[in-house]
């Protein structure tokens, strides 16, 4: 069973408690066409019964074996029962599936039971007319039409959070749409000409025409808001065949993740990213603009083989805007233990890393100024890569848009990598081993990286340096110098010990 940790965590009962209900999951279905009225369920206008109420369907499901369909019949008229409420914090969470070349069509309703319709805010289209492919509308809300984006041929998550805390005739509300605001928060709930609703009645799913056919999964009601984008999370790839994986794989169905037990950091299953040069598995990161970002995940490359992935400053992609480059781990299959990240605001940076071994990344982006200002840093196995405060901007100092999302990918065919426990939170994850804890007398290292030679320069009289590896092995030691031969050294990342009468110093440096 997978295993996700959400920030907003609810119990879900099958009637109403305090504060929430679960009102269809459609595991209730005994056969496909199963018409479900009664309850949460009802209609408007056409009788109930079949090409009237919702239909049960084994064709997609979001979870378990079946979700509801609204067919192309142009009859069926379900409507969820909202429960026509006057005040309070509401929470509406599903999830929709619309294949390609269909169209969808749902309006939101003042009473239930109907009578003459009482649209809110007008009415919601997917694909209008079948012509607007991936293209939404909603035709008469406050802000006057506004369209968003959805995807055909996968679920996709609508959150609806409705503010009748004042009472119904000040209401507010926000809506997302596959992780993306839609309608902004505190937005009036009204059509657009300002007129409140009689309540919060109900949702109206109506087959528009012959060409509508979606899909409805995971009903979740609440008397309070639904966090719509449930950060932190942890995903530790234990998923079952096929799925269905978690929301922040973006553009899945169409590149969910490869999950093998070749490999696992924890529990039996992980996720791979194999040799054939086009895959891809995508981390939405939910286009961060503000406040503090922490990802932490375990990879593991075998050895003759390289990996790539990179920071994204917007999601959905398009034609890409890497932040800092890309990540790269043993280029062109040429480089054992030694990675690359190849546009940053200290130019290339190199790193040491291990093969045949699971370990440890971090990436710790503030926001916290707004993203024109932020920084970030860069943690292997507990080293710092990149200094905490270094900016999160490329070499020629641009900024991203906002931090959008990991690009894990397939390089080449000599590609291969795992990826375990992704863990991300509004906040920093820690470094065991960052710079900063380093203390002792002051030097600096350069050229830093460096191939042939590296230089010290301290306004202290040097005694000794000695150099160790990464797994703390002493590979040099000198006495009263400043200039160090290194091109004898193996490419990677190195400590380097300064001796001064003072005391000792300590500083990371990458052998190129």
């Amino acid at each position: 069973m997978k295993t996700t940790i959400y920030l907003l965590a609810a119990t879900l009962f099958l009637s109403w408690n305090a504060t929430a209900q679960l009102v269809g999951d459609f595991e209730e279905c005994m056969f496909d066409g199963q018409i479900l009225d009664g309850g949460i369920w009802t209609w408007w206008g056409c009788g109930g019964g079949a090409g009237c109420g919702i239909a049960c369907s084994s064709a997609q499901a979001h979870s378990g074996e079946w979700s509801g369909l609204i067919p192309g019949d142009g009859t069926t008229d379900a409507v969820l029962d909202l429960g026509n409420k006057i005040f309070g914090e509401w929470g509406l969470e599903f999830w929709m599936y619309i294949p390609s070349n269909k169209v969808g069509y749902f309006n939101l309703q003042g009473t239930v039971p109907i009578g003459a319709g009482e649209w809110i805010v007008g009415n919601f289209y997917f694909n209008q007319d079948n012509i607007n492919p991936g293209v939404g509308l909603i035709d008469d809300t406050a802000l006057g039409e506004v369209y968003f984006n959805f995807p055909h041929d996968e679920w996709f998550k609508i959150v609806m959070n409705v503010d009748i805390s004042t009472g119904i005739g000040t209401a507010t509300w926000q809506l997302y749409v596959k992780g993306i605001e839609v309608i902004p928060a505190w937005t009036p709930f009204t059509d657009g000409s300002g007129t409140y609703p009689t309540s919060l009645g109900g949702m109206d799913f109506f087959s528009i025409s012959t060409d509508n056919e979606y899909y409805l999964d995971d009903f979740y009601y609440t008397n309070q808001f639904i966090d719509p984008l449930p950060i932190p999370f942890v995903d530790d790839m234990e998923y079952e065949a096929g799925g269905p994986f978690a929301e922040w794989w973006y553009d899945c169905p169409s590149n969910c993740p490869i999950i093998t037990t070749d490999q696992a950091y924890s529990g039996t299953k992980s996720a791979m990213l194999p040799g054939d040069g086009t895959s891809e598995l995508i981390l939405d990161l939910n286009n961060q603009t503000q406040g503090a970002s922490g990802i932490k995940f375990q990879m593991y490359v075998p050895s003759n083989h390289e990996a790539s992935w990179n920071l994204q400053g917007e999601l959905p992609i398009g034609v890409g805007e890497l932040i800092v480059g890309n990540f790269i781990f043993n280029e062109d299959n040429q480089n054992p233990g030694v990675g690359l990240i190849d546009d940053t605001a200290l130019g290339d940076v190199a790193f040491s890393f291990p093969h045949d071994q699971w370990f440890e990344l971090i990436v710790n982006v503030d926001i916290m100024d707004g993203i024109g200002t932020s920084t970030w840093q860069f943690a292997i196995d507990g080293v710092e890569v990149i200094p905490e405060g270094t900016p999160f901007t490329n070499e020629a100092g641009t900024y991203p848009t906002s931090l959008g999302g990991v690009q894990f990918r397939s390089s080449s065919t000599d590609n291969l990598y795992y990826l375990d426990d992704i863990d991300y939170v509004e906040a920093f994850h820690t470094s065991v081993l960052g710079i900063s804890e380093f203390e002792g007398i002051a030097f600096v290292l350069y050229p830093n990286p460096a191939g042939e030679t590296l230089f010290i320069q301290s306004s202290e009289d040097i005694l000794n340096v000695n150099i160790y590896s990464m797994q703390g092995r002493l590979v040099k030691e000198l006495t009263a110098t400043t200039t160090i031969a290194v091109s004898n050294l193996e490419a990677g990342m190195y400590f380097v010990e300064v001796t001064t009468p003072r005391g000792i110093g300590l500083q990371k440096f990458i052998k190129q």
